[in-house]
């Protein structure tokens, strides 16, 4: 993956993969655990068919969603209503 904002995260650049490369390439590459939590911890990054593909992938369950929602202030709280 090209990093042309020259982030050095590797945090930042596993969910980039999660997001834009070819899945199973990073399935075959990560730890499907390491994945999962990373999932969780970004969850307001995935839209809704990524994050569809990826609950399914990593069995994550709808209260590990409902938690980590709950638990993350971008979830949580969602737009602003004006």
């Amino acid at each position: 993956m090209v990093n042309w904002d020259k982030v050095k995260s590797q945090k930042e650049l596993l969910v980039r993969e999660m997001l834009y490369e070819d899945p199973r390439g990073v399935v075959d590459k990560y730890n499907l655990g390491g994945l999962k939590d990373i999932f969780l911890s970004n969850l307001h990054r995935f839209d809704r068919k990524n994050r569809a593909f990826w609950k399914f992938l990593l069995d994550v369950s709808d209260e590990e969603i409902a938690r980590a929602i709950k638990e993350n202030v971008r979830e949580a709280n969602g737009p602003w209503d004006y």
